[in-house]
């Protein structure tokens, strides 16, 4: 055999011990639970034939540290990276290896991966994270500490330069990989096969005493409806693929649409009842105002009183934020407060315009909210307004009270249907407040003649356009054409 048909020989059992991660039975093990390999999620992510990786052949210089570290030396140390490209669009990409150390990360797998941040920085290119990890080796001592500084300081420096960074936790996700995913833009989370928590169900025994099950630390569910981190839940990786693919397409700013501008919007005049006291359903009126198919809600689940999603109108990209008075009749409360401005910042980093939808009562009152810290979540919901930089345009529907007007005035341009009503609170504790507990019905009527109807909002120049409910989309439109332009 001649010295060159050794040095492939070796190059090819090199490459296949890379491929293979932890090890075949490993893998099989792993493929049996119904789940895909590292290189597989990315495979299914990326374009065809796009994807570069570095640091291939990196093995952990920790072997000394313990007998499971000395067994686990594989290439790769558990963390596949690189760049690819998605519809063409380049993206930095990378995925834990489970079959290696359940996807712990070690001190070679942080420094490529701090390399390949370094590469999306540099290239503003979308950072996608495949994440499957039981955290950082605690066998590496300070190297885990750093490694994770390192990682994180990076991902922090992503978000404030505006680089697009999603998560899609595929399976665990403990410790400071929990903490880095839920600095990340979006996560999404894989049911019945995904955990996010910071200490394991081993530790919080050894700490609190409480013995705890997966499922009670960090299920999805918990995720999505109770804590905010987690804005999709998917049924399974495809899914959550697919997903990621999608939120990527809102990075393009206009896509053709086969959706007139033009195309009027009379069933708004049903579906958003007159009275004040009857509630509707805010997502039918959202597919009635954007272009068809093109609403993505996001963590609907939690806060459901304020939806927050992505939207196209007239092929343009749109940030959509909207009351849902199908829930707490569309008051803003502390989670709505937290939702909205996480919501509306990340808006503002992708110079996205934003388009709210107001029909809310006021902030949610009572001790419990005050105690939660309304006040300074509350407080945070207006600097996220006040502090981006891109269009930003309010339609009130019906009401817009209170300091829950923050979702109106925080615009370059409000509109409003002709039963819209803008007032420091609803006619009836106005009326209490200013005239005492009796009230008669000729003062009431002057009082809402007054203070309580749209054109008394517009004379006062609150709100710059009545708009009927028919030529909401039409015109709603043409107010963003020239505000993005």
């Amino acid at each position: 055999m001649s010295s060159d048909d050794s040095l492939l020989d070796e190059l090819q059992r090199r490459e296949q011990a890379a491929e293979e991660g932890g090890g075949p039975s490993r893998q099989a093990r792993h493929k049996r639970l119904g789940r895909l390999t590292a290189r597989e999620r990315i495979a299914a992510l990326v374009d065809d034939g796009s994807f570069t990786e570095l640091g291939k052949h990196v093995k952990s210089r920790h072997g000394a540290a313990s007998d499971r570290l000395a067994a686990n030396l594989h290439p790769g140390d558990g963390m596949v990276c690189g760049l690819g490209a998605v519809a063409g669009r380049t993206v930095a990409v990378w995925a834990n290896d489970p079959t290696v150390l359940r996807g712990a990360i070690g001190r070679q797998g942080a420094v490529k991966l701090s390399r390949l941040l370094d590469l999306a920085l540099e290239q503003k290119a979308p950072v996608l994270a495949l994440v499957d990890s039981d955290g950082m080796r605690v066998e590496e001592g300070t190297d885990a500490v750093q490694s994770l500084g390192d990682i994180i300081v990076r991902t922090l420096r992503l978000r404030d330069a505006g680089v697009v960074q999603l998560s899609l936790v595929c399976g665990l996700c403990v410790g400071g990989a929990a903490y880095n995913a839920v600095l990340t833009d979006f996560v999404a989370m894989v049911d019945m096969q995904s955990f996010m928590f910071v200490t394991g169900g081993k530790v919080s025994k050894e700490v609190t005493g409480e013995d705890r099950e997966l499922v009670d630390l960090g299920a999805p569910d918990l995720h999505a409806k109770v804590t905010g981190s987690c804005h999709a839940v998917v049924a399974d990786e495809a899914a959550g693929v697919a997903l990621l693919k999608r939120v990527l397409t809102f990075l393009e700013p206009v896509l053709p649409s086969e959706d007139a501008v033009e195309r009027e919007t009379p069933a708004l005049e049903k579906l958003i009842p007159v009275s004040e006291r009857r509630a509707y359903d805010q997502r039918r009126v959202l597919a009635e105002l954007f272009d068809a198919g093109s609403v993505l809600e996001l963590s609907p689940a939690f806060a459901p009183n304020l939806l927050t999603a992505f939207a196209r109108l007239g092929g343009r990209a749109v940030a959509v934020v909207a009351s849902q008075p199908m829930q707490l009749a569309g008051c803003l409360d502390v989670n709505a407060s937290r939702k909205g401005a996480a919501f509306v910042r990340w808006a503002g980093r992708l110079q996205l315009p934003i388009i709210t939808l107001v029909d809310t009562p006021g902030y949610l009152p009572g001790r419990q909210q005050e105690e939660e810290g309304i006040l300074p979540h509350g407080a945070t919901l207006l600097e996220a307004y006040a502090g981006v930089r891109v269009p930003k345009m309010s339609f009130i529907f019906r009401k817009s009270f209170g300091g829950a007007n923050v979702l109106s005035f925080a615009a370059d341009i409000r509109l409003a249907l002709p039963m819209g009503t803008i007032d420091v609170m609803g006619s009836e504790a106005a009326l209490k407040v200013v005239l005492g507990p009796e009230v008669s019905e000729a003062q009431r009527e002057a009082w809402e003649k007054a203070h309580h109807t749209v054109w008394a909002a517009a004379e006062a120049g609150y709100v710059d356009r009545v708009v009927a409910p028919k030529e909401a989309r039409r015109e709603l439109a043409r107010v963003l054409e020239r505000l993005a332009r």
